[in-house]
């Protein structure tokens, strides 16, 4: 009778195990409530092709679309989207996010491969360290491997993990991250690794980290895998929400392009000046003049100066044309 009882309970726990794997799979890249998921499990919604951070205010509009054009069709060449998970083959090149932002908390889930080495950046600024022993020298310290989380390029501010709390090699890892003003917290697997700590930036040593920027998924020639990415925006002590992104602009005889750029890097915004026949580009605006409009309301006024056609798609992206672009 009680090895009887023991194999029923035995095939009751089986049973239970069984109907329990649909389950999680269907609760795959679904935001827990307050956050939303910026990969959605099947596509590459919310992600474009990799133009590093300093670059892109170097570049007008119409370079900048170019240059986001070649960035895209790189991105669908090397990353794509398999049983819910984004993964990188290792040839192409980093990925990040469509929008920019400020603070914020998210989630993400991570594998690697053996000697697999890879990052978060925040606010275009590399990093939040990814790797495993073998990644190469700098993951080890007196011949002891130190661990995923830290922020690795600070060098006047702490850059490596508090705790080793990597899971091994081939087994999925979950970052918890925080960012306020320019400190930031992790998490990696439930463990504190990273306390409050500046992130530093990268690009433009000793001056302030940007209020905001893109998440990126950095990569170093090697498979990668991610799932769960959620992020929540976050506001500011006493209720109030963080800093809009606000543009000032007083120019005379300013081109339509500049105009576009500058708005684009100071809001928080990605703009595409949709021009094959270069018409718009050197469209010159007599007079741009407002001070502390919002950066999309910014878009808005330069637009209808120009006469030109602006929407935005669901992604989050401006597009800029003469007639209007399907979406």
């Amino acid at each position: 009778m009680m090895r009887r009882q023991a194999l029923l309970a035995g095939l009751a726990l089986l049973l239970a195990g069984t109907s329990l794997a649909p389950a999680r799979a269907a609760d795959l890249n679904k935001p827990p409530k307050g956050f939303r998921a910026l990969f959605n499990g099947k596509d590459l919604t919310n992600w474009k092709g990799l133009i590093e951070y300093p670059q892109r205010a170097k570049l007008d509009a119409a370079a900048l679309q170019a240059a986001q054009v070649k960035a895209d069709e790189l991105m669908r060449a090397h990353w794509t989207v398999e049983d819910g998970v984004l993964i990188y083959d290792g040839k192409g090149q980093s990925l990040q996010t469509v929008k920019d932002y400020g603070d914020f908390e998210m989630y993400v889930d991570w594998r690697i491969q053996k000697a697999g080495d890879s990052g978060i950046y925040l606010r275009g600024q590399p990093q939040v360290q990814i790797w495993e022993p073998d990644s190469s020298s700098v993951a080890k310290v007196d011949g002891k491997f130190v661990g995923s989380g830290g922020l690795f390029n600070n060098q006047q501010n702490p850059s490596r993990p508090l705790v080793v709390a990597d899971k091994p090699v081939g087994e999925w890892n979950t970052f918890h991250i925080k960012m306020v003003g320019d400190r930031v917290t992790i998490k990696l697997n439930d463990q504190l690794v990273v306390d409050n700590t500046p992130l530093e930036n990268y690009w433009e040593r000793g001056k302030p980290l940007p209020a905001t920027g893109p998440i990126e998924l950095q990569h170093h020639g090697n498979r990668l895998e991610f799932r769960n990415i959620f992020i929540k925006e976050l506001r500011r002590e006493q209720g109030q929400a963080a800093p809009a992104n606000l543009v000032s602009l007083d120019l005379r005889q300013v081109k339509l392009s500049e105009a576009v750029r500058l708005i684009a890097s100071s809001g928080d915004m990605s703009i595409i000046l949709v021009d094959p026949l270069q018409k718009l580009a050197g469209l010159e605006l007599p007079l741009v003049r407002f001070r502390d409009l919002p950066a999309d309301k910014a878009l808005e006024k330069v637009c209808r100066a120009a006469g030109v056609h602006c929407e935005r798609d669901r992604t989050g992206v401006y597009y800029i044309s003469e007639s209007g672009v399907p979406l």
